[in-house]
């Protein structure tokens, strides 16, 4: 099991249930499960397929929530994607949650060259936590 640091104060199924609602996206289970724990912070094991995660938005609670976050961003993601996390360069780990066969899969974003091509990560949020590693050579 992976453990989180610099987790934010908790948020209740209600406040979870309002940010879907301002964003207009349903969040996957296995997302709202982690959120509903963790709400944000920095995981021990870091690495997804060469991607390093410096740390998970956490929702209302801190300086820079997701939903701030996701409203300075959005525009320049896919239709449909959530930026759920970021690495060391900002660049957003995102959940494809359009109403598709995509939905709920895992995305790397950079977002340093212009036009944001999204890299496949991983079929769902849960295979994405499971997957995650201390090292990140891949």
């Amino acid at each position: 099991m992976n453990q989180f640091i610099l987790t934010k104060q908790s948020v209740t199924e209600a406040e979870l249930s309002l940010f879907e609602q301002e964003i207009g996206l349903n969040l996957p289970d296995s997302y709202k499960k982690h959120i509903l724990k963790y709400n944000g912070g920095s995981p021990e094991k870091d690495c997804f397929k060469g991607a390093q995660i410096a740390h998970f938005y956490s929702i209302k609670y801190g300086k820079s929530p997701l939903e701030k976050s996701y409203n300075r961003i959005k525009n320049l993601l896919p239709n449909k994607f959530l930026n759920f996390a970021y690495d060391g360069g900002g660049n957003p780990f995102c959940l494809d949650l359009s109403n598709s066969s995509n939905y709920g899969k895992v995305y790397y974003c950079p977002m340093d060259m212009g036009e944001v091509e999204p890299e496949f990560l991983a079929d769902s949020f849960q295979e994405f936590m499971d997957g995650l590693t201390e090292d990140c050579d891949y």
